[in-house]
């Protein structure tokens, strides 16, 4: 299963990260962005099963994010 994080705060991406990870998933099984943006350009390379987003964000919030996503 592949994993994307996504949130502004690195420190919320690695305690996100970490709390995968206790789940029984390895570093390999999910990748991070920083906002919307760089998360729309990762998902045109890969596919994923589950994205976590935060909802505030700059460039593009998540909320937008998830509408691109559904489109």
């Amino acid at each position: 299963m592949k994993i994307l994080i996504v949130d502004d705060s690195s420190t919320m991406r690695r305690i996100i990260g970490n709390v995968v990870m206790q789940l029984g998933f390895s570093r390999d099984d999910f990748d991070e962005a920083e906002d919307g943006v760089k998360a729309w350009k990762i998902l045109g390379d890969n596919q994923y099963d589950i994205i976590l987003t935060d909802w505030n964000m700059p460039n593009m919030n998540g909320l937008e994010l998830v509408q691109k996503v559904r489109a």
